[in-house]
């Protein structure tokens, strides 16, 4: 997530440009239909797809995993022949550094920054994107846009309490975070280091007192650190631990389903993050770039992001497994950012995260 040093670097690029000002806000493109009237998805891909093809590629900034982006970029390709995706995968917060600096060093080099809600507002923010309004925006839940355009939510991130069954841990024993307060759990949940985004949320749902309980209590139940969801959601069936503060639910049921490992995730309420896309200020690839984003939320697109797994953003795709976004869910918004830094502090003093 946001840390520091990311935030000081964010503030030099502001001050260096125009004489200590911030930059001056980028205008919205001109309406990509030239005829003026309202396109379907279909009629504006097939617009861009001929200007496309000269420019050959887009360089797609995506935390999305490089297995996931697998199932996903060939099926784009083989829709848009002769358009390449370059994908540059790193964590969000380490693309984020990297985007800043190219830019600081006056480099224009991304098409798209594809990340979590909080790290794409990071680089709208600080005048880096355009807006972009695409044409299957009706099919995305409110809280994957703004009145503005300056996003768009492209698949959900589903983040659950994790268990093993096979660790004395049933469906039912534990109902929300709450629950992990129990004794019996001290020394067997496992918690990653940059889910501040996790108690964000519980402030949002449960109100500040009880979700600072609930992680102070945690923290007192002497949790095993770690760094990476993969790397959590992989170990829990391996009995390295019963419990997961959160894991993504997506992964779970495909270890649950398609490998028939003793994991489940509770179902209660899921803290829904949503990560999304945003169009460059300056795109070496213009037509290319909103070419992608138009075909990764469209109906075609969202199946191709179902087919991982994951919880497509759109609320008219079907999901593989339905149960991953539970039966009551907290959605992530981007005002939670506001509050990034003092949740960030509380988190990592609490968890004795260095």
């Amino acid at each position: 997530m946001i840390r520091a040093s990311v935030v000081a670097l964010i503030a030099s690029i502001l001050l260096a440009s125009c004489g200590g000002n911030p930059p001056p806000p980028v205008a919205a493109p001109p309406e990509p239909s030239p005829s003026g009237l309202a396109e379907s998805a279909d009629v504006r891909m097939a617009r861009l797809y001929e200007a496309a093809k000269a420019e050959k590629q887009i360089n797609w900034y995506s935390s999305l995993n490089t297995d996931d982006a697998k199932v996903i970029v060939p099926k784009f390709e083989a829709k848009f022949p002769g358009v390449k995706v370059e994908h540059t995968r790193s964590t969000g917060e380490q693309l984020v550094t990297r985007l800043f600096t190219e830019i600081k060093s006056g480099q224009f080099l991304f098409d798209v920054f594809d990340s979590s809600s909080f790290q794409v507002k990071q680089v709208v923010d600080a005048g880096f994107t355009q807006p972009y309004r695409v044409a299957s925006l009706a099919d995305i839940p409110k809280e994957g846009t703004d009145e503005k355009d300056t996003w768009i939510a492209n698949r959900g991130v589903p983040l659950a309490i994790g268990f093993n069954t096979a660790k004395g841990v049933k469906p039912g024993d534990i109902k929300g975070w709450a629950d992990l307060c129990d004794k019996k759990y001290e020394g067997k949940i496992a918690v990653e280091i940059g889910d501040t985004v996790i108690y964000s949320a519980l402030r949002k749902g449960l109100g500040d007192a009880e979700a600072q309980r609930i992680l102070r209590c945690v923290a007192a139940n002497k949790p095993s650190l770690r760094q990476g969801h993969t790397e959590i959601d992989n170990l829990l069936p391996a009995g390295e631990f019963s419990v997961t503060f959160a894991s993504h639910s997506y992964r779970l049921a495909g270890l649950k389903y398609e490998k028939n490992q003793p994991v489940d995730w509770v179902k209660d309420t899921i803290i829904m993050d949503l990560a999304g896309e945003a169009l460059a200020a300056k795109p070496p690839h213009p037509n290319a770039a909103r070419l992608f984003m138009e075909w990764i939320v469209s109906p075609e697109g969202q199946l191709a992001v179902t087919g991982t797994g994951r919880p497509a953003a759109s609320t008219k795709t079907t999901l593989k497994y339905p149960d991953v976004i539970g039966d009551k869910r907290i959605y992530v918004t981007v005002d939670l950012a506001k509050d990034f830094d003092k949740d960030d502090q509380f988190w990592r003093t609490t968890l004795g995260i260095k």
